[in-house]
């Protein structure tokens, strides 16, 4: 019996693949004999291995870029030696070909359910990967069938505009649609939620323009917050962009036991001095869920909360504050020993609640700022099921005193283990300000993006030294991208 066949074959770094030969046969009769047929399979393919892929990525490399996590050994990443990270290149453009050949399918066979989603995953993708290395091939991505196996990088100020547009269609789209929507990990076929999602994720994109082009931002943003119906966002909990793993694989938390994650690599990581300072700060009682006590204070009947110190050479590293039995873990239990109790994190609500804080904070939109502040801390403590403190939104540091540093401390809070989002945010905005350099650091400046594959070089020469001859530093992770200028 022949089964279904999904042949990827990564040809020039898995951008130029095409997706015009599927080949799709089973004896089954009930089972369709096209994948034209099944867009499903292709929906749930693409959301399962990038999603899955994010998720790995915010754990090893993105909590230590935002420091809420520090290593302490093999500490060579959080020293700033941060590569050139092909595998996350690699596994977003092999989602987003398969996305883009959904699309087609969609098109094609008028499905505008599946077209629209495809729209909305393609620029959560993007985004990530515009964010992260700043201009990208965009417009002649996944095109190997038009004969196009080299695609230019497109600049990302155009990237983000196209995004953005991107999302107002596919909102457009799902209006007009009662369409079923099969295959799908994140909503189960929900295209209220869609909605949400893609209203929500224009907000983050346009606060990201906030220093380069702020009457822009402004404008998709208030369009967005005056037109609630036309334009639906994430209100509550309810609305969160998640995946729930499950209890076994292959859909357990790819970083659990369950995943055959190994505890010893598990307990190379520690939550970082720099997060558990904020937290202790506004004596925070999500830093008792999120980090252990140590191993030594709960011997001696004391238990307490220590973070280590980002950017320490190896050596040094593993004997901070003592060694190994004088640091935190992250939660094992929460987030190690069960398979499916930590969710990937796409997008909560309470980023949007932390987006019309800081747009009525700078005047964009008529809002009360402090009552959506107040908001989104509270959603993400009900989020954490942790209980928040009746005097909590009264202490020093968290009472709203109209300043964007207070809206953007708690924000970063909110963003910790969602991809690479609370590095990019403390990019964008400065804050927290105690992310620093560590001491053992290779730059005394703190980098903004990573360096292009070693095989974009070698394999799209041409378009590579276009893109890199447009930026201001060249190829180096301290370049700034667009937004952050």
């Amino acid at each position: 019996m022949k089964k279904i066949i999904f042949t990827a074959i990564i040809i020039f770094t898995g951008l130029f693949i095409s997706c015009e030969d599927f080949d799709v046969s089973n004896d089954n009769p009930d089972v369709a004999l096209n994948i034209s047929n099944n867009p499903e399979l292709l929906l749930t393919q693409f959301q399962r291995n990038s999603i899955r892929g994010a998720v790995s990525y915010s754990w090893s490399e993105g909590n230590l870029m935002g420091q809420y996590g520090a290593r302490i050994v093999f500490t060579e990443f959080d020293l700033f030696e941060w590569g050139d990270q092909s595998g996350a290149w690699n596994n977003f453009f092999i989602s987003i070909r398969d996305a883009k050949a959904l699309e087609q399918i969609a098109v094609e066979e008028s499905i505008p359910s599946y077209e629209a989603v495809s729209k909305i995953m393609q620029v959560w993708m993007f985004n990530i990967l515009t964010d992260m290395w700043g201009d990208i091939p965009y417009t002649e991505v996944a095109k190997a069938n038009e004969e196009n196996y080299f695609p230019v990088y497109d600049e990302q100020q155009f990237i983000y505009s196209d995004m953005i547009d991107k999302l107002k269609e596919a909102n457009d789209i799902l209006s007009g649609t009662n369409a079923t929507l099969k295959g799908d990990l994140l909503f189960d076929g929900n295209l209220s939620k869609w909605r949400k999602f893609a209203n929500s994720l224009r907000l983050r994109l346009a606060l990201r323009l906030s220093k380069v082009d702020a009457s822009k931002a402004q404008s998709i943003i208030s369009e967005i917050y005056g037109n609630p119906s036309q334009y639906p966002v994430m209100e509550s909990n309810i609305d969160n962009v998640i995946l729930q793993f499950l209890s076994s694989n292959p859909d357990a938390h790819p970083v659990t036991e369950e995943s055959v994650y190994r505890v010893g690599s598990y307990n190379e990581y520690r939550i970082s001095e720099n997060f558990v300072g904020i937290l202790k700060s506004f004596n925070d009682p999500r830093l008792e869920f999120l980090a252990d006590p140590t191993a030594n204070s709960v011997e001696n009947g004391t238990p307490e909360i220590q973070g280590m110190q980002n950017g320490i050479v190896d050596g040094p590293a593993y004997e901070y504050k003592g060694g190994d039995a004088f640091l935190s873990k992250f939660n094992i239990d929460y987030f190690y020993l069960q398979p499916n109790a930590n969710d990937a994190r796409l997008m909560l609500s309470s980023e949007v609640d932390f987006i019309f804080a800081e747009a009525a904070q700078r005047g964009w939109i008529n809002a009360d700022a402090k009552t959506f502040y107040e908001k989104g801390i509270q959603s993400n403590f009900e989020y954490w099921d942790v209980e928040m403190p009746t005097d909590y939104l009264s202490r020093t540091g968290v009472i709203y005193n109209g300043a964007l540093e207070t809206i953007i401390n708690q924000k970063y809070i909110s963003l910790f283990y969602t991809d690479y989002q609370g590095f990019i945010e403390f990019k964008r905005t400065g804050f927290p300000s105690t992310i620093k350099p560590g001491p053992d650091a290779f730059y005394s400046t703190y980098p903004s993006r990573f360096e292009y594959p070693s095989e974009e070089q070698s394999l799209n020469a041409d378009n590579y030294n276009e893109a890199v001859n447009r930026m201001n530093g060249g190829d180096e992770i301290t370049t700034k991208v667009w937004w952050e200028n």
